[in-house]
């Protein structure tokens, strides 16, 4: 459940991205830019880590079925999702 959560949070945000380069929108890319490079990017970064990178160890047998690793990349992703809705609320926050 975790490993396709975590490649739709992947996708989406990878579609997000797209999204916001080849609309044309110059504030789309203003966000975008603002989020992954602006003053809350370690935010932004933590929370890429958290939910897209961290979920990929679970196509590894021995990550699955090890339940102390299970365990803390489940609390990985659970301040991905912490930190997923800090960086929705912050960076729409600051001007």
């Amino acid at each position: 459940m975790i490993l396709a959560t975590g490649s739709i949070v992947g996708l989406r945000v990878r579609n997000r991205v797209l999204h916001r380069y080849y609309s044309g929108n110059p504030y789309e890319l203003f966000t975008f830019k603002n989020r992954a490079f602006g003053p809350y990017w370690w935010a932004y970064w933590i929370m890429i880590s958290c939910n897209v990178i961290s979920p990929q160890l679970f196509w590894f047998k021995k990550v699955r079925t090890n339940l102390v690793v299970v365990f803390i990349l489940s609390i990985f992703v659970n301040i991905g999702m912490w930190f997923e809705r800090f960086v929705i609320v912050v960076t729409s926050l600051h001007p």
